[in-house]
């Protein structure tokens, strides 16, 4: 057993068992330390290029945004994001940050938490509110079946990938291992709601399939852009075998708006 599979077998019941069992609050903690240090890991990726994206601010941004949003809900969506794209460059100005590299600055600490109050604000709402005795069954379902479909794409791809998905930005990345991913992901679905989760329509539930099977590959080469042009291997080496919490979260944080609206649109 590699160091990939050793942490997973290590920490992936852990996380299930706090999806099911422990209250939602841990849940949302969960999100929010790891959106916290992902977003860490994209702006030392922003400085490697030469950008002097502020870290204090930009995650003091993230780190109020998050619960802000999970309390208030989508209305305050606007508002939290509208306060960020205004505030940043302000913080910027005031706390006498170089001239030289402004632009890219602000903009790269912008987009960093932007991205994450919008993906992380997500993650948390696909189980907010607390009451809705169905949403921790969503929540499990995603994060379950688009794992499923990563480890799909992963064994396959390593051992029969041969047609390069996007050479460029991602080598290792195969049509083959696409394939995988959504055979993998579809038979998550279908499993997931044979065994946990009946109540959810068998339409909302291939559509889930479907949504997860185009984004969840897509996220990972918007991450491996970042990596790419920053010219690293992997966002960092905190989880041994799997890189860092942005390698780990590029697809499952890239997919869940796209969840959280199909749910929101089917009554979930």
């Amino acid at each position: 057993m590699g160091a990939r599979e050793a942490t997973a077998f290590a920490v992936l019941p852990i996380v299930l068992g706090a999806i099911v069992f422990l209250p939602p609050w841990v849940y949302l903690g969960a999100v929010w330390v790891v959106a916290m240090l992902a977003a860490w890991e994209l702006l030392a990726l922003i400085h490697k290029l030469g950008h002097p994206a502020p870290y204090w601010p930009t995650l003091v941004a993230i780190g109020l945004a998050l619960p802000a949003l999970w309390i208030g809900g989508l209305p305050w969506s606007g508002p939290i994001l509208a306060a960020i794209v205004l505030l940043l460059p302000l913080v910027y100005l005031l706390g006498r940050q170089p001239i030289t590299g402004a632009t890219a600055g602000i903009s790269g600490a912008t987009f960093a938490a932007v991205y994450f109050a919008v993906t992380g604000g997500a993650m948390g709402l696909l189980r907010a509110p607390f009451d809705n005795p169905l949403r921790w069954k969503v929540v499990l379902i995603y994060c379950v079946t688009l794992w499923a479909g990563d480890s799909g794409a992963y064994y396959l791809g390593s051992r029969f990938g041969k047609h390069r998905l996007a050479p460029q930005v991602s080598p290792k990345k195969s049509w083959e291992g696409v394939i995988g991913g959504t055979l993998a992901t579809f038979f998550g679905v279908w499993v997931f709601r044979m065994l946990f989760f009946p109540e959810l329509d068998a339409n909302v539930g291939w559509a889930l399939a479907a949504v997860l099977t185009v984004l969840a590959p897509l996220g990972d080469l918007v991450e491996s852009l970042f990596k790419r042009d920053s010219g690293v291997k992997d966002s960092s080496g905190l989880i041994p075998g799997h890189g860092g919490f942005l390698d780990r979260t590029d697809s499952l944080f890239y997919a869940a708006p796209f969840v959280l609206a199909l749910a929101l649109a089917c009554g979930l």
